[in-house]
């Protein structure tokens, strides 16, 4: 019997090529093999590598997660950083992700390799049989030249994509390509971290959706994503002094940007229960001083566009008095395409749903974790199956709850479409 290694890059390459590899070898063995160390970052590699299991767990095929090796990548494309896309630095990529393939066919007994990188449009068709051609001779291995393209296979992908709800990377995983791609701009969004945390919209609190869906999947569960738009909402820099000293703080979501240098004074002390609200002689920039340590603050309701809020803790409290010169900088960025999703498991409509989110604050608090919701959802498998008792994940949760209100907004439209 024909044994057949397949190489995988991700999830949406690979949601109809194994579907058409198995069609074309109904009687042999296939094993998956993700070895992608040319991704990066690595959060984008274990993002790729969940959807790609997904898929391969989906289909009954077992699939060898590779080590993440970047630093192979690197000095195997050094020299060749300003290639373009489908150039010499791409040639070089596939030759490494399938020498690796061919090595591991031969330790594990396989006699045949392919790979689902022939389904990419971006990719080059006949480079791509050229190097597995050769690479595979050398192994004594033979190497399987399928376009997955043909006969509509772009819009097969696309469509069993949507239908099982993938996570659509937008560029190839090279940081060189995307340095290409993302030329002109200040900073670029996929290599910065904003937070130890998961933010809303961000690839953590993605990751963190595929990978209890998968679980929740693998246990014969129903499961469904309601995607969503947000103002998603970041800070670039900030800056803080008191009579010139640099102050710790955090800031309010969706504060606005200070232009320059904001320097003020302190007009007017406002106690409240929780904290202590520092208006300024000029500007409409506030202080909040806490009545606890300092720390994150998450939203109960949506912000828009409002004026700069840096928080302090309670043991600033002595330093603010009113005529107190402060000076303060703040660069803030809008995103009005950032998207975040709701994971529902089981049915829609129980009677009883348990509400859990996938999003933390920046510093990683105010999260849940994995295992809490893992572990709700083995509780009440049987129930969740015969649809008394439904799991919600909800995402963008610190920053006004916004996964909620879209989740409940999906369930009136739905209960309005069936009446």
């Amino acid at each position: 019997m024909d044994k057949i290694l397949v190489h995988i890059c991700c999830g949406v390459d690979s949601v109809y090529a194994l579907r058409k590899i198995k069609e074309e070898f109904p009687d042999s063995e296939i094993k998956g093999f993700f070895y992608d160390p040319n991704i990066h970052p690595e959060e984008e590699f274990d993002l790729r590598w969940i959807e790609t299991k997904r898929v391969c767990d989906d289909l009954g095929i077992e699939c060898i997660k590779g080590d993440y090796e970047l630093d192979v990548w690197m000095k195997r494309v050094k020299g060749y950083e300003n290639e373009p896309e489908r150039g010499e630095r791409c040639t070089i990529c596939h030759d490494l992700r399938l020498e690796k393939t061919a090595e591991l066919a031969k330790q594990i007994g396989f006699n045949k390799i392919t790979t689902v990188l022939m389904m990419s449009p971006k990719k080059d068709f006949e480079i791509l049989k050229k190097v597995g051609e050769e690479i595979a001779e050398k192994k004594g291995l033979e190497f399987i030249s399928i376009d997955f393209r043909k006969k509509g296979g772009i819009e097969k992908m696309n469509q069993l994509s949507k239908e099982m709800e993938l996570y659509h990377q937008n560029y190839c995983g090279c940081i060189y390509g995307l340095f290409k791609q993302r030329e002109g701009l200040e900073y670029i969004p996929e290599l910065v971290s904003f937070g130890k945390g998961r933010l809303p919209g961000s690839r953590e609190e993605l990751l963190f959706i595929k990978e209890i869906r998968t679980f929740a999947q693998n246990l014969g569960l129903k499961t469904s994503e309601q995607q969503f738009d947000f103002m998603d909402w970041k800070i670039i820099s900030s800056k803080l002094s008191i009579k010139g000293n640099p102050i710790p703080h955090t800031v309010l979501p969706y504060s606005k940007s200070i232009r320059g240098i904001l320097r003020a004074k302190i007009k007017e002390l406002i106690p409240f229960k929780d904290k202590t609200v520092v208006k300024l002689n000029k500007s409409n920039a506030e202080l909040w001083i806490l009545n606890t340590e300092l720390k994150e603050i998450s939203i109960d309701e949506m912000r828009y566009f409002t004026n700069p809020v840096f928080i302090l803790g309670k043991e600033h409290k002595e330093d603010i008095k009113e005529g107190t010169k402060i000076e303060m900088q703040l660069k803030t960025e809008f995103n009005p395409d950032a998207q975040s999703q709701n994971l529902i498991i089981g049915s829609l409509h129980s009677d009883t749903k348990m509400f859990f989110h996938s999003d933390t604050l920046i510093d990683g608090s105010a999260g849940m974790e994995k295992n809490q919701i893992l572990k709700a959802i083995k509780e009440n498998l049987d129930d969740i199956k015969n649809g008394s008792v439904s799991i919600i994940v909800l995402g963008a949760k610190t920053f006004g709850n916004i996964g909620l209100r879209k989740f409940h907004e999906e369930l009136k439209s739905f209960e309005i479409t069936k009446s």
